[in-house]
């Protein structure tokens, strides 16, 4: 795929600097025009950007099973101002034609009568990530500028230019090689999925204006369109569709026999031309979700159980309920949900749509929603001990093993050197301690600096300097690698540095060298660095270890190991 040269440009470098260098440009630009807040410009400035990595999802679905590019950009240079760039053409957008899910799309496709004479198709675009054009984006926006600056008091002319870094911003590494997307943009880039909405709304106002017969039907869902039609302008439809702009091109399904899926929805044209629905499942479909028997709290059973279940019924509206009963129960049934369990919850679930309460009820105080890795008990015990303190907060319950996690990486193996936010140890070349850290820059330039360090004290050493210099001892006290170093004569091996864990989210990185340090035999970390803890952090492990049943485990060192390793499960999993 990416040996099209039409749609990818193999590069002689790593350009991500020169995007990083654009990126903080434009982010001093806004803040020093009053556009944004300095706050605003530290969270999209970065100096720690790397490369994305490309990967192929198959679409199972298609025969062939051809893959979909996507360019996962969390780690790229633009990405926070592309999110900052795409919320503004949001808001702009007024979605008069979106389907906002399935439920919404139910609800209006059952109040519809079509004209006598009149089909329902689909209309799906071929890859129309990849096939939009970026003058047609700009296009577009400046057309659309009425409404967007309604939002923004950014300038035109400085917000083309930003929309064009972004889109241009759009390239990555495979197999050591760096390509960068020439035509269309990326999946994965968070522009991407607002730009699609912008340029299929321009489309679609643009077909209504040229067809000279209403559409009692015309919806969209991302790329995928349901219109109602007469069935002798069906090609005259697909024609205009596809003459919008070449690169952009329709392929047609038409109903048959009366029925067409859309979403997970199956719709059914009935005698008089109205429209009822049922549940869908494509064919390709296994019918596996959560299974009964997964190492999961029995709470995201039953809601998973209760989903599925609110779903079937809601969307069998051609159906009697003895049928979406049995649907029901064939699915759950082949995700071993027990029998008694889901005939209670099919029960509930009718008693519900009979006598409904008001679930949209909320507390003065906003909810705030989180999630914890499912360690055992532990879990449970935690959420209990917040819950008191923190009532508004509401946890939910996730594993730390997943599919992904043992399933073979699908993208190219990242630098060690390249990654941030992370723990890292790094081994003495003379004796058997080691050293652990955190950085949250780049590996390397954190390595870099205990290098740069150990040579200045082994400079100092070779100086005839010694423990008792005011130059030795202010070296020792930065770290408690340097202080190892300067009290043994002993040098540490920084070629052998290697990760133990990482997070995404920075406040997780304290709790997590804590716990590391705690559980690394022979470290030479100070217990000062134990105490990195926030009060909160603290607060925990004291609340923990107060919890603990045994007095005998509370009162050892082991207690703490044995917290610290599961407080470590769960960091690690955010």
């Amino acid at each position: 795929m990416i040996d099209d040269d039409e749609t990818y440009l193999k590069l002689n470098r790593d350009p991500t600097a020169g995007y990083q260098k654009r990126n903080n440009n434009f982010a001093k630009r806004l803040a020093d025009l009053k556009l944004i807040d300095r706050a605003t410009e530290r969270r999209m400035k970065t100096y720690k950007a790397t490369a994305p990595r490309i990967y192929g999802a198959p679409k199972a679905h298609k025969e062939g099973l051809p893959l979909r590019p996507v360019v996962p950009c969390m780690t790229s240079p633009s990405y926070t101002l592309s999110q900052f760039v795409g919320k503004i053409i949001q808001k702009s957008i007024t979605g008069k034609y979106n389907a906002t899910d399935s439920y919404t799309f139910c609800e209006y496709i059952n109040s519809v009568q079509l004209p006598p004479d009149y089909v329902l198709i689909s209309l799906d675009v071929v890859s129309l990530f990849t096939c939009i054009p970026k003058n047609l984006v700009i296009r577009d926006v400046i057309h659309n500028w009425e409404n967007i600056k309604q939002h923004t008091d950014i300038n035109l002319d400085l917000f083309l230019e930003m929309t064009e870094f972004c889109i241009d911003c759009s390239y990555f590494r495979f197999k050591g090689q760096f390509y960068r997307q020439v035509f269309g943009t990326a999946m994965g880039n968070p522009l991407s999925p607002t730009i699609a909405d912008l340029v299929m709304e321009a489309l679609l106002d643009n077909v209504v204006a040229r067809i000279d017969f209403p559409f009692p039907v015309l919806k969209k869902y991302v790329d995928d369109l349901m219109l109602a039609v007469p069935k002798d302008k069906i090609e005259e439809v697909r024609k205009i569709f596809n003459e919008y702009n070449e690169k952009i091109q329709f392929t047609v399904e038409v109903e048959e026999n009366g029925k067409i899926p859309f979403l997970d929805l199956l719709l059914v044209r009935q005698p008089d031309q109205t429209i009822k629905t049922e549940w869908y499942m494509k064919p390709i479909a296994s019918g596996r979700f959560l299974n009964y028997h997964s190492a999961h709290s029995i709470k995201q059973k039953v809601n998973v159980a209760n989903n599925f279940i609110r779903r079937v019924q809601t969307f069998s509206t051609n159906v009697d309920t003895a049928t979406t009963r049995d649907i029901i129960t064939t699915q759950l049934k082949l995700n071993d949900y027990p029998t008694t369990m889901i005939n209670r919850l099919i029960d509930r679930s009718r008693e519900r749509q009979v006598n409904p309460t008001n679930e949209d009820v909320t507390d003065s105080e906003e909810t705030i929603y989180r999630s914890m890795v499912q360690v055992g008990q532990l879990s449970g015990n935690i959420q209990k001990i917040l819950k008191k303190d923190y009532p508004n907060v509401t946890i939910s319950s996730k594993n730390a093993k997943t599919v992904g996690n043992m399933l073979p990486p699908v993208k190219d193996v990242e630098d060690k050197n390249s990654r941030s936010n992370v723990i890292y140890n790094i081994p003495c070349a003379d004796c058997p301690a080691c050293y652990v850290g955190m950085t949250t820059n780049k590996l390397q330039t954190r390595i870099s600096s205990h290098r740069s360090c150990s040579n200045r004290l082994q400079s100092l050493w070779d100086q005839g300097k010694t423990t008792e210099d005011v130059e030795v001892a202010q070296l020792r006290e930065r770290t408690a690698l340097l202080d190892h170093s300067a009290a043994n004569h002993h040098v540490f091996a920084f070629d052998r540095t290697r990760i133990v864990d990482s997070s995404f989210k920075q406040q997780n990185l304290h709790i997590l060298e804590t716990c590391h340090i705690v559980n690394t035999h022979n470290t030479v970390n100070k217990r000062t660095d134990t105490d990195n803890l926030s009060n909160t952090y603290a607060g925990v492990l004291h609340t923990l270890r107060n919890n603990t049943r045994s007095e005998a485990v509370r009162q050892t060192d082991e207690s703490l190991q044995q917290e610290s390793k599961k407080l470590m499960l769960l960091c690690s999993s955010y």
